[in-house]
């Protein structure tokens, strides 16, 4: 559901959503429904610390450890991926410009300490491409000024610069290949183009969904694909990993594309969402944002019985990133409206582009 924009400006949303108690592959954690958000916050803090008090050396071994561990927060999520976010970002979608360039500074700061340190390019770039998103807005093409478009484009090619200047030193950090996507979706790379960059970031690392979340973005009909291809993207990314692991994979894809707005796959696998939800949950343990996620996907599906039985775990333990409103919560929980507010129902028209989701350049 989110575009190139909204994932990095969306951090604060996302970032406790899906990332918790951290576990790695090799030792999964049990089902529960309790939330613990503390580890990941201390993990936050703990990079925010030493970033801001200038210990690069300690962000880039930190780093390294992780790109080698392939440690995952409660909920799968890559703790390298969240080291990334809390350095590529003054930590507000509210931040000033002037917020945006002393982070910019700094993290140039580091570079000129560490020229070989992959960790401080790949988090630029990343800077970059959301301060590009700053200036260009939100709103359809029409809506860019003309000093908008001309800072949206030199900001992401100053991102590009940045992780073509860290291409031989970067080729095992999975977030280099994410980086790129977001900079050809914004610059409009031809498809050839971003299947290549794709397939090579999986064949390095196939767990690694991030870069599963931006091919079946970039599959889309809005996009560079026709019907249906995303959905198939998405079944070919799972059975190739295989195993529990390949369906936690497909419940995280159909999440970030259909939960919890407009749904832009929706002829994702219901029962293979679910299986998935379950698999994550045995592997990683659930999150509270992806558990309300998985009831709202099932009556998207119009599956209320398995809705049912997840209301059952949440209890009144509602998650406003994906129902925006206690209102929608309670409606679609019941089946019945509650102060004007319908529940959320089985989709049964194909969606339509709107606002943010469109292309940079449409």
């Amino acid at each position: 559901m989110r575009s190139a924009c909204s994932l990095v400006l969306l951090f604060a949303v996302t970032l406790f959503a899906g990332a918790q108690t951290p576990t790695t592959t090799q030792q999964p954690a049990p089902e529960s429904p309790e939330v613990q958000p503390g580890t990941a916050r201390a993990l936050q803090a703990h990079v925010f610390d030493l970033f801001q008090s200038g210990q690069y050396a300690q962000i880039d071994a930190l780093a390294q450890q992780l790109r080698t561990q392939h440690t995952r927060l409660r909920g799968g999520n890559w703790q390298l991926n969240f080291l990334y976010q809390v350095i590529n970002s003054p930590g507000a979608v509210t931040a000033t410009d002037a917020d945006w360039q002393a982070l910019i500074a700094k993290l140039q700061s580091w570079i000129a300490s560490n020229p070989q340190s992959p960790t401080p390019r790949i988090a630029l770039s990343g800077a970059y491409v959301a301060f590009a998103w700053k200036a260009r807005g939100n709103g359809y093409i029409k809506t860019v000024t003309p000093e908008g478009w001309t800072l949206f484009n030199q900001r992401i090619q100053n991102a590009r610069t940045a992780l073509e200047d860290a291409r031989d030193i970067s080729v095992n950090c999975p977030e280099w290949y994410r980086g790129m996507q977001y900079i050809g979706m914004a610059q409009g790379w031809p498809r050839s183009q971003m299947d290549t960059l794709a397939q090579t970031a999986l064949a390095r690392n196939p767990e690694y969904f991030y870069i599963a979340f931006g091919q079946a973005e970039n599959l889309l009909p809005k996009w560079h694909g026709k019907p249906g291809e995303t959905e198939t993207y998405a079944a070919q990314v799972a059975d190739t990993i295989g195993g529990r692991e390949g369906d936690a994979v497909y419940f995280l894809i159909a999440d970030h594309l259909n939960c919890c707005g407009r749904p832009e796959a929706p002829a994702m696998d219901e029962a293979r969402v679910q299986r998935g939800f379950s698999a994550l949950s045995q592997l990683y343990g659930y999150t509270n944002g992806y558990l309300n996620s998985a009831a709202f996907m099932a009556l998207r599906a119009g599956d209320t019985a398995t809705a049912q039985q997840l209301f059952a775990k949440i209890g009144d333990d509602w998650f406003a990133g994906v129902w925006g409103s206690k209102a929608r919560f309670d409606a679609s929980r019941s089946g019945q409206p509650v102060g004007g507010i319908p529940p959320v129902g089985p989709v049964t028209t194909a969606p339509i582009n709107q606002g943010v989701q469109d292309s940079p350049n449409k």
